[in-house]
């Protein structure tokens, strides 16, 4: 009985004491002054698409008298729906420190491919669109040809994941060229051929293939021995030589 009251005691001094803690905490942030802005792109080692002065433009546009504007008066929730709105941000977190600076968390879209039609775009990890940037230009496998979006939602962007999500084909393949008829035409980074994959049909069966033909086949002749290799056929490889 005793050690049930001592535990209730305990649980109740906690309580209190975080009460305390928040109220006091809750009292120095209503007293503290906006103190500047600090951007952290938790991505920024691979991609350098959102800028610290994209934000703080925003946050100037929303605030224009902010220096020295208490910090309680920010409106962080706003701040987020305002920088989410950046083409190239897929999630922000809008808080303040203790010394009243404005921290601005910043996760930026992921893209995978670039498509080469009109002005171009990227594609990002979840298939949406992204513009291009001034700010930045992302190394990532190229698309040209006969390109639509339904052409992309159906069959292309399967096929550029699948490059994309292997170490070895992301190094090798920087660009596919779509032709009239849906055929695929993959552009390698290292040897003089080019790579007729043939229509989107069993394309893994056609990556083995292609991956037989490297680690067998050119590792006698070299890479530079062929100007085509014709994947299209069942069970064969047919390559021309230069």
């Amino acid at each position: 009985m005793l050690k049930k009251v001592a535990n209730i005691l305990v649980w109740v001094f906690f309580l209190g004491y975080l009460i305390v803690v928040f109220s006091f905490a809750n009292n120095k942030n209503e007293k503290l002054s906006f103190a500047g802005t600090q951007v952290n792109v938790v991505d920024s080692i691979t991609s350098g698409f959102v800028s610290d002065s994209d934000v703080e433009r925003i946050i100037k546009k929303k605030y224009p008298s902010i220096d020295g504007l208490p910090i309680a008066e920010i409106n962080k929730e706003v701040l987020e729906e305002l920088i989410d709105k950046i083409p190239y941000v897929k999630k922000s977190e809008v808080y303040n420190s203790l010394s009243g600076k404005l921290i601005v968390e910043i996760k930026q879209r992921n893209p995978i491919v670039r498509i080469l039609k009109g002005n171009g775009y990227y594609i990002d990890e979840e298939g949406e669109k992204m513009p291009l940037s001034t700010n930045y230009t992302s190394r990532v496998l190229v698309v040209s040809g006969a390109v639509n979006d339904q052409l992309i939602k159906e069959e292309l962007f399967d096929l550029v994941k699948f490059i994309t999500n292997d170490e070895f084909w992301k190094s090798q393949i920087t660009q596919i060229h779509v032709s009239g008829n849906k055929e695929y035409i993959l552009i390698p980074r290292v040897g003089a051929h080019k790579i007729e994959l043939g229509s989107i049909e069993n394309y893994h069966r056609k990556f083995q293939k292609l991956s037989a033909l490297y680690t067998e086949g050119f590792s006698k002749k070299g890479w530079n021995s062929y100007r085509n290799v014709n994947l299209k056929y069942k069970d064969q490889v047919v390559c021309t030589k230069k």
